[in-house]
């Protein structure tokens, strides 16, 4: 198992890249047929809109249009309009009145109906089939005016077509996604380091944001998972500032930064104070199900291999209905995304993808664990990234 070097240049995605996407989109929509592709976007899911801009909506939505032979068109709403114009690789830029936040006013802003948008498309192109990305994502009311625009045209789910280009990270991609990891890891540490009898989970959830913002971090992957003691046993939860870590806990850290857009995911779980038997032989497992599924990582074995090799274990040791979902999950501009390997995934393992490899075992009377590493698939392996790899308790 290798480990990654970090290293302080600063990293960020070229125009070049920018634009290669554009062009990488624009062949998949060809072949699939797809006269128009509509991306969407929001604070919390951003991927598919920056993937493409760089741009990040806040509290409004965003769109990306695309037709194969015009640029491409990014609405924002009226109160990120500069932002947009500050940060969007895009240029073609429309303040849309659709994505504005609901309710509010804006009596000095031009502003487009997305129908109106959608109708001067459609005047200068044949549209017979529209993709939508994610067609289980995008809005209701923004669908509608798809439906009432183009309702008789062909509408399908095109995420695939963004997916698969998104899977694969380039160099650059990779190299601000390891500075997302050194955030995390170093977050990790300083909350392993104040782990101790009688500190709330939210104190403990405070020590470990700092370092993360101190190196630049521009968001938290998530809401920080800290969790002790009972509070352990649900596979998700928020830290409490009631509950304070008691002698014999187990404490659960969940933790990942966003540099750049890119995300980071990690998690360990140990014990504070006096250990029983029953909760060292649950990490027992959960270590040796994730390094199970670990050494099976190489480019060209199914996404199932992995995740069965580490339910082989857990189930063996009578943890099969803890074991909850999946061993892993992508990682880049979102938290959670596509590749996902549970027991009948059939994708493929490719050079460039970057997921994580995730045992959680929960639901016990007295708590759960999840022990959570960063994975980058090389051409001959992996590389990792993972919190205090000598200390298992």
């Amino acid at each position: 198992m290798s480990k990654v070097n970090f290293n302080n240049v600063d990293l960020k995605i070229s125009n070049a890249e920018f634009q290669l996407r554009i062009s990488n989109i624009k062949d998949r929509m060809i072949k699939a047929g797809i006269d128009l592709l509509v991306l969407a976007g929001d604070e919390f899911n951003q991927g598919y809109v920056r993937y493409v801009s760089d741009y990040r909506p806040i509290l409004e939505h965003a769109l990306v249009l695309i037709t194969a032979n015009e640029d491409p068109i990014l609405l924002c709403g009226p109160e990120c309009k500069t932002l947009a114009i500050q940060t969007a690789k895009i240029k073609n830029i429309k303040v849309c009145s659709d994505v504005a936040i609901p309710g509010e006013e804006y009596p000095n802003e031009k502003m487009y109906s997305f129908k109106d948008i959608l109708k001067e498309i459609k005047s200068k192109n044949k549209l017979n089939k529209i993709g939508v990305v994610d067609l289980n994502f995008i809005p209701n009311f923004l669908l509608k005016n798809i439906l009432n625009i183009c309702g008789d045209k062909e509408i399908v789910n095109s995420s695939n077509i963004l997916n698969e280009l998104r899977a694969i990270k380039s160099m650059d991609e990779i190299g601000i996604i390891k500075r997302a990891y050194e955030m995390a890891i170093a977050g990790s540490e300083r909350g392993l380091k104040n782990l101790s009898i009688g500190k709330s989970e939210t104190e403990i959830a405070g020590e470990m944001s700092y370092p993360m913002w101190k190196m630049g971090a521009e968001q938290m992957s998530h809401c920080f998972m800290v969790a002790s003691g009972k509070n352990t046993s649900p596979a998700l939860s928020f830290p409490s500032g009631s509950k304070l870590i008691d002698d014999g806990d187990l404490v659960l850290l969940g933790i990942g930064a966003v540099y750049k857009g890119y995300f980071s995911d990690i998690s360990t779980t140990k014990i504070v104070g006096k250990r029983s038997r029953g909760k060292e032989k649950l990490l027992d497992v959960a270590w040796k199900a994730r390094e199970a599924a670990i050494s099976k990582i190489k480019p060209g074995i199914k996404g199932k291999e992995i995740d069965l090799a580490a339910r082989e274990i857990t189930s063996r040791a009578g943890f099969g209905k803890n074991h909850v979902y999946g061993v892993c999950h992508g990682v880049g501009l979102q938290h959670c995304e596509y590749p996902f390997f549970g027991p009948t995934s059939e994708i493929v393992v490719k050079e460039g993808m970057i997921f994580t490899v995730d045992v959680g075992l929960f639901n016990f009377d007295f708590g759960g664990v999840r022990l959570e590493d960063g994975i980058i698939v090389t051409g001959s392996g992996y590389e990792v990234f993972r919190i205090d790899s000598e200390n298992k308790y």
